[in-house]
């Protein structure tokens, strides 16, 4: 399958690493943006406040906190494919179909160990749950049906990839004597 060979050795790094390139939990806007070109403003994440803050480069869906960290990111992987973000800007789009088998069996060859998570309410769900690094998670979560309105696939899928960090409590107001930083600093 064309680009099944790109993008499942990536979501097997973010399981296994934490990182989906120089994405990963606690990385600095300010540098994505100069290693990505500058994300879509998403907006902030709860009504009137400007942080948290969403940012997306191409399907790769971010939210980072006031201190301008990356706090979390999901891949819509359910669109069957994506366009992620390249080094220097621009994007490349990835075939994402990827079965429960292949999936499995990478994973497995990465010596890594993982949590599956089910839900008595979610019967056509399940999730892999991975600690790459202390206080850090990704989840990868499988079904089995391409929607709700659809019977049951033949074989369980990845739906979609998730990493997240547990809040540090450090998070330093932004110093309202610099000048804005071109990310919302001179905002609330």
């Amino acid at each position: 399958m064309p680009g099944l060979t790109g993008f499942l050795p990536l979501v097997t790094v973010l399981a296994t690493a934490g990182g989906l390139g120089e994405l990963r939990y606690g990385a600095s806007l300010p540098e994505l943006a100069v290693h990505y070109g500058d994300p879509w403003d998403g907006g902030g994440i709860h009504w009137g406040d400007r942080w948290p803050h969403a940012f997306c480069w191409g399907d790769v869906r971010t939210v980072f906190c006031r201190c301008r960290r990356l706090h979390s990111l999901s891949l819509p992987v359910w669109q069957g494919e994506l366009d992620l973000p390249q080094p220097g800007g621009g994007s490349a789009t990835l075939d994402t179909h990827v079965s429960e088998a292949d999936l499995m069996a990478a994973l497995t060859a990465t010596g890594h160990s993982w949590q599956t998570v089910t839900y008595e309410n979610l019967p056509d769900q399940r999730n892999l749950l991975f600690s790459p690094a202390e206080e850090v998670r990704v989840e990868l979560v499988l079904t089995n049906r391409a929607s709700q309105d659809e019977p049951p696939l033949e074989a369980w899928a990845l739906h979609k990839a998730l990493l997240w960090g547990y809040e540090h409590l450090d998070c330093p107001e932004p110093d309202r004597s610099l000048p804005d930083d071109g990310w919302g600093a001179a905002g609330p």
